[in-house]
């Protein structure tokens, strides 16, 4: 009888053996798949930081630490033992420590870059043209952002020159949403600056846009009017009257030649 007790608890003792030579405990079991499972976390927003930033420079050391990642998730624990587990696990950790920190990095650099798209956004392009009405010759035109104190570059360009009645075409103007005033600079062929007053640049059509630069000599006062297109048809058409009659005027001056 006490043969087959001993015999028994024998038996009960080399199966417990078997069994945990050949599987896991619960316990272990259960430590592993939450390493795992922070790894594919930790994974999964370091990939998905990385889509939404241009830089590039972490691609090669996230392809490699992919392979390692991938290795581990394809890894049934259910077929290794505790010992197994325990050497396994500090590679995890490291994984994902590396994941982690990574990311920690990339998600400054995606913040730095939202600023700088938030901040382009705010840059509103205006197509216009500009017709000079001053009665001189400009070498100089400039968009001065009052609110920022911030000057464009010369539109007219170095070396050239917009001379009075005529018009100045194919300007950019970079218009910042969170100024409220602004102002044109423009530097007469004699080199002086004069300052035109202008409106509210955030309501201008998206459409091409003319703006006329008048100067008063008398009140020495400048502005850069945005004029509706019924106004400009009429200026066009008043400026058009103007050269027939002069054209007609030398006409009826000039001697006719006898046959």
């Amino acid at each position: 009888m006490k043969k087959e007790k001993l015999l028994k608890t024998i038996i009960l003792a080399a199966l417990g053996a078997v069994l945990t030579a050949c599987g896991p405990s619960e316990e272990k079991l259960s430590e592993a798949e939450e390493a795992r499972s922070e790894l594919v976390s930790a994974r999964q927003i370091a990939e998905e930081t990385f889509l939404d930033i241009t830089d590039a420079s972490n691609e090669e050391k996230l392809d490699e630490l992919s392979k390692k990642a991938a290795e581990i998730e394809a890894m049934d624990f259910s077929k290794l033992n505790d010992k197994k587990l325990d050497e396994l696990l500090p590679s995890i950790n490291e994984l994902t420590d590396e994941y982690r920190t990574i990311e920690t990095d990339m998600a400054g650099v995606l913040n730095e870059e939202t600023k700088e798209r938030e901040e382009k956004a705010k840059h509103v392009k205006r197509d216009v043209y500009f017709i000079n009405k001053t009665g001189m010759n400009l070498t100089g035109l400039l968009l001065h952002d009052k609110t920022m104190d911030a000057y464009s570059d010369n539109f007219i360009g170095s070396e050239a020159m917009l001379k009075t009645g005529y018009s100045l075409m194919g300007v950019t103007l970079d218009i910042y949403e969170d100024s409220s005033e602004w102002e044109f600079v423009a530097t007469s062929d004699g080199g002086t600056e004069y300052l035109f007053t202008c409106g509210n640049l955030k309501e201008l059509d998206e459409s091409e846009v003319t703006i006329v630069l008048h100067y008063d000599a008398d009140t020495k006062e400048g502005t850069a009017g945005i004029p509706t297109k019924e106004e400009i048809e009429e200026e066009e058409q008043e400026e058009t009257d103007e050269i027939t009659q002069e054209a007609a005027q030398e006409a009826a001056e000039t001697p006719k030649e006898d046959n």
